[in-house]
């Protein structure tokens, strides 16, 4: 049973049940199945969904190119009923539908607060709006997410190429934390973590956790950590709870030529660094 990680402390489980995190933690609403696969015109399912992809080219029906942001880079995943990204400063999450060709936002969308530089606002806010124009089609093929729009500010077409993952399927075991004396992390209980193609895992000196994680360039956010709740000595959970509020807020990493991955975090008050070692 996992449940939602609070940065305070750990939440407590309401009693039989299991608390569910949504992309960005945001609450999922109950919706049919709904199909995220386009038809192409000899009738073969061309499949999009599952793949985090990443803005690479953006034009405007005139012919006008827009200028990315490399730093700021715009994503979308559409996973089944539910999509979601980093609209280039902030993450965002909506429930869709598609048909015939046309992708449509139902329901809410949601998005994270964060201040942006001017320059980022405007394309951030542009994106966005796009995204909810009820005149969107969408097509994927050869590695390409094509999205042609007509909205209240013009129309264009959008380019997106999947996103290159350097941590998807790696395994690796915390070594140290900046913030902590050096010994501090006790290697009879191993803390790990797990890229899979769209989530972390993995046991944070006590209990099990897992989580959603964003990788634009090297940027790394990761979100929606939940966690099981089980008892253990004192210093495993002071380590525990230190692990996970740093690991909610990382915000970039490097990988290291000698098998290290550092993962860089900045809370309300600290700065600092975790290192890990690949687990082979």
């Amino acid at each position: 049973m996992f449940q939602r990680f609070s940065i305070k402390n750990i939440a407590s489980v309401v009693a039989g049940s299991i608390v569910l995190t949504t992309f960005c933690g945001f609450a999922a609403q109950s919706l049919p199945t709904l199909t995220t696969q386009l038809i192409n015109p000899i009738g073969q399912s061309v499949p999009f969904e599952g793949i985090t992809w990443q803005l690479s080219e953006w034009r405007r029906s005139n012919g006008d190119r827009i200028s990315l942001l490399p730093k700021n880079p715009i994503t979308i995943r559409l996973d089944g009923r539910r999509l979601g990204g980093s609209s280039g400063c902030n993450s965002y999450a909506a429930d869709y539908q598609v048909q015939n060709g046309q992708l449509r936002v139902i329901g809410d969308f949601v998005s994270t607060m964060i201040g942006c530089s001017l320059e980022v606002g405007v394309r951030e806010n542009e994106f966005r709006t796009i995204l909810k124009s009820p005149r969107l089609s969408i097509r994927s093929a050869k590695n390409r997410l094509t999205m042609n729009y007509s909205s209240a500010q013009g129309s264009g077409v959008l380019v997106f190429t999947p996103v290159q993952s350097k941590l998807q399927n790696t395994s690796w075991q915390l070594r140290s934390i900046s913030t902590l004396a050096p010994n501090s992390v006790r290697s009879q209980h191993p803390i790990t973590l797990q890229f899979t193609a769209d989530s972390v895992r993995g046991f944070s000196g006590c209990n099990r956790y897992n989580a959603t994680y964003q990788e634009p360039a090297n940027q790394l956010k990761i979100e929606a950590i939940a966690s099981t709740k089980k008892g253990c000595a004192i210093p495993q959970m002071q380590l525990e709870q230190n692990y996970l509020s740093s690991l909610a807020t990382v915000q970039r990493y490097e990988l290291g030529s000698n098998d290290n991955l550092q993962l860089f975090f900045a809370n309300r008050t600290e700065l600092g660094v975790m290192t890990f070692a690949r687990q082979k």
